[in-house]
C-alpha cells in the first residue's frame, strides 16, 4: 500500500462549540470580517455574535451558487479600507466556498478570481486565516480544499482546488443546523452521502478515507430519516453534523467522481441546489460502479445495514422521495430533447476519478432511465448490467 493523508483544518466539534467563536477569533486576528448570507443575519446566534466582536465588516451579500464577482468583491473588501485580518464564514457550502477562495485572493496577484478558477493560474499558497462555522450539515466545506464556484460571464460551475484553500480552523456545533428547513436537510444529507460514496469509489481511494467514508454512511442512513421526519431532534442533528464533517474528510483527497460531475449542468441548467442535483443521479451510479469495485460496495452496504448494494440505491431513492426532491427527468424540469446536451456537459474532469469508464451512451442510458422512475423506489429493470457499455 502506499497512500498520503493530510488534514491541516484544526477542528473543533460539539454542541454549544460556537460559543467560544470570539477567543478563537481573537488568536488569529483583531481585524475579523464576517462572511454570510443575508437570510442568517437574523438568526439569535449570528445576532449575539455581531454584538460580542467588533467586526471590520460585514459580507452578507454571498449568493447561494457563490460566482466569480461575489469572491472578487468580498476580497476587495477584504483587502481595502476593512484592512481584514482574518476571515469568519459563517453560513453553508457557498458561504464557506466564497470565503476561502477570497481569502486566497487577498494575498495573491490580481483583482479576480478567474484566472485562479478557470484560466490555469496557479495560487501562491498565501491566505488569510480562516475560520469556517457551518451552518447546515453536507458540504463538508470546511474540512476541503475546494471552492464551487460559478462564472457567470463564461458559464461556467465547477471546483477550483489548492491547498491553501483549506480552512485553518472549522468550528462545528450540530445546534447551528436545528433550524434547517426539511428540503434543505435532505439536500445537505444526500450531498454528504455523495461526498462519502464518491471519496469511497474514486480511482484515488484511500485507506483513512475508505474509514472516513464508511463511518459516515452509517450515521447518514440512520439518522438522516430522523432529521426528515423531526427537525428537532437534537440526537440526529448532531449525527448528521459529525457525518457530514467525516465525509468531507473521506472525499477532500480522492476527490469526487462521476455525480458531481453530473451535478454541475444539473445546477447551472435547470437551478437544481446542489445536493439535489448530486442526489439526482446518486442512486444511478450506485448501480452502475458496483460491478467493477469487487465487492467493495457490498462492504459498505453491509457497513450501513443494507442486505446488499440494491437495497442501499433504494434507500437513497427512499431519501430523495422523504425529502421532497426531483427524481424524475419531468420533477427535475428536463426535457428528453435536452438529454444529448445534458449528457456533454457532463463531462467535467471529475468524470476521471470514476471507478468504472463512462461513455457518453452510458451517461444517455442513466439520464433516459430518469424518465421511467415513478413515485417508487425501485429501479427499472434495464438499469441493472456490469461491463463497459452494459446497460445501467
Amino acid at each position: 500500500m502506499s497512500w498520503l493523508f493530510s488534514l491541516p483544518t484544526e477542528v473543533v466539534f460539539g454542541e454549544g462549540s460556537a460559543a467560544e467563536l470570539p477567543g478563537h477569533i481573537e488568536r488569529l486576528g483583531r481585524k475579523a470580517l464576517l462572511v454570510t448570507d443575508a437570510g442568517l443575519l437574523d438568526q439569535p446566534f449570528l445576532r449575539k455574535l455581531r454584538e460580542q466582536v467588533e467586526w471590520v465588516d460585514v459580507f452578507a451579500e454571498v449568493q447561494p451558487n457563490p460566482t466569480v464577482a461575489n469572491v472578487d468583491e468580498l476580497a476587495a473588501r477584504a483587502a481595502g479600507a476593512a484592512g481584514a485580518e482574518v476571515l469568519v464564514a459563517v453560513g453553508g457550502g457557498s458561504v464557506m466556498d466564497c470565503a476561502k477562495a477570497a481569502a486566497a485572493l487577498v494575498c495573491n496577484e490580481g483583482e479576480s478570481i478567474r484566472p485562479y478558477h478557470s484560466e490555469g493560474a496557479r495560487l501562491n499558497g498565501a491566505r488569510l486565516p480562516l475560520i469556517a462555522v457551518p451552518t447546515t450539515a453536507g458540504t463538508g466545506s470546511e474540512v476541503t480544499p475546494f471552492a464551487v464556484l460559478n462564472d457567470e460571464r463564461k458559464g461556467i460551475k465547477g471546483p477550483m482546488a489548492h491547498p491553501s484553500l483549506y480552512p485553518t480552523r472549522a468550528v462545528v456545533d450540530p445546534d447551528l443546523s436545528a433550524s434547517m428547513p426539511r428540503g434543505v436537510t435532505a439536500c445537505t444529507g444526500l450531498d454528504a452521502l455523495s461526498h462519502a460514496l464518491e471519496g469511497y469509489w474514486s480511482r484515488h481511494h484511500q485507506p483513512i478515507c475508505d474509514l472516513f467514508a464508511i463511518e459516515a454512511g452509517q450515521r447518514i442512513f440512520a439518522a438522516l430519516p430522523k432529521a426528515l421526519e423531526n427537525p428537532g431532534d437534537r440526537t440526529a442533528r448532531a449525527e448528521m453534523a459529525y457525518a457530514a464533517l467525516l465525509a468531507g474528510m473521506a472525499f477532500q483527497l480522492p476527490k469526487n467522481a462521476m455525480v458531481h460531475a453530473c451535478s454541475f449542468p444539473l445546477s447551472n441548467r435547470y437551478h437544481l441546489p446542489h445536493g439535489a442535483a448530486c442526489a439526482f443521479t446518486l442512486a444511478a451510479a450506485v448501480r452502475f460502479n458496483a460491478p467493477v469495485l469487487g465487492g467493495r460496495l457490498e462492504t459498505f452496504a453491509a457497513a450501513c445495514g443494507f442486505a446488499d448494494v440494491e437495497g442501499m440505491a433504494q434507500a437513497i431513492r427512499t431519501l430523495q422521495r422523504q425529502g421532497g426532491l426531483p427524481c424524475t427527468l419531468a420533477e427535475a424540469g428536463i426535457a428528453l430533447a435536452d438529454i444529448p446536451g445534458l449528457v456533454a456537459e457532463s463531462f467535467h474532469p471529475l468524470m476521471a476519478n470514476n471507478p468504472r469508464e463512462v461513455t457518453p451512451p452510458d451517461l444517455e442510458r442513466l439520464y433516459r432511465s430518469l424518465a421511467l422512475y415513478g413515485t417508487s423506489p425501485q429501479f427499472p429493470p434495464e438499469m441493472s448490467g456490469a461491463g463497459p457499455g452494459a446497460p445501467l
